[in-house]
């Protein structure tokens, strides 16, 4: 089957890119010159750029020619489905433990989305209190990753220091620990999507890079009862992130294997 010609061109383009002969920052030519060279339409050339856009090899300036856009080298930040603790607190992300706010954390009332209302178990509409902060390496002026910590307005009344500026030593988890004196136990759901305007800015990516999105239950129990003290949710670029974890065996893929009487 022979190849759509808007494939070839932006295969040729995108080799040229990642051979380096097309390095971060150069401006490729127009959609008119791309047409005369390959012998295309210009809505063809046009339609190539687009493909290379959405793969995120490129970005498109509003009324400017496309530019090679700075990718990801070649290492991949792992996440696992461990919790690790240091001399700050828990972390979630071995390759990520020195990691620190690449600006200043934010705290504020605010009506979280209708899926972590629902994990919480507050009213939607309802406010909450947002803890936010971008996560990055030192020296970095970019977020790397974007973590938003959701608590109910019930939990802060509760444990003041979840609301404060500053939670104290150990952070958010060590006051939910210390005041139902049990341990924590998390929950992730991993999940993807494009990112809105804002996570694009702070992430340094196009709206054609998709996310990462790892949802974070905190759950304690209360005597019985099991409390959702805390949701976060952390985005980052799929384009430089992996999942990485040990597949477990169940009883019924025990090895060696139980021969079963024929029937």
């Amino acid at each position: 089957m022979r190849q759509a010609a808007y494939l070839r061109v932006a295969a040729e383009i995108r080799d040229d890119i990642e051979a380096g002969e097309l390095p971060p920052g150069t401006q490729l030519d127009d959609s008119k010159t791309i047409a005369q060279k390959h012998g295309i339409s210009q809505e063809t050339a046009l339609k190539a750029l687009r493909h290379l856009a959405a793969e995120g090899y490129v970005t498109i300036p509003p009324r400017s020619q496309a530019v090679v856009r700075q990718r990801p080298n070649t290492r991949i930040v792992v996440r696992d489905r461990n919790a690790y603790r240091d001399e700050i607190g828990y972390f979630f992300d071995q390759n990520a433990k020195d990691w620190r706010a690449v600006t200043a954390p934010t705290r504020k009332l605010e009506v979280p989305p209708n899926h972590i209302a629902d994990l919480l178990g507050v009213e939607r509409g309802e406010d909450v209190v947002v803890r936010d902060r971008g996560m990055g390496p030192d020296g970095s002026k970019r977020a790397f990753q974007i973590a938003t910590s959701y608590i109910s307005m019930a939990l802060a009344t509760e444990i003041p220091a979840l609301r404060a500026e500053r939670a104290g030593p150990g952070g958010i988890y060590d006051r939910i620990e210390e005041h139902f004196q049990a341990p924590i136990q998390w929950r992730e759901t991993i999940s993807s999507r494009l990112p809105d305007l804002e996570e694009q800015s702070r992430l340094g990516i196009p709206p054609t890079v998709p996310l990462l999105v790892v949802t974070r239950e905190s759950r304690i129990l209360r005597g019985e009862e099991e409390v959702i003290a805390e949701v976060n949710e952390t985005r980052m670029a799929a384009e430089q992130f992996a999942v990485s974890y040990t597949v477990e065996r169940d009883d019924s893929a025990a090895w060696p294997r139980e021969e079963r009487a024929a029937s």
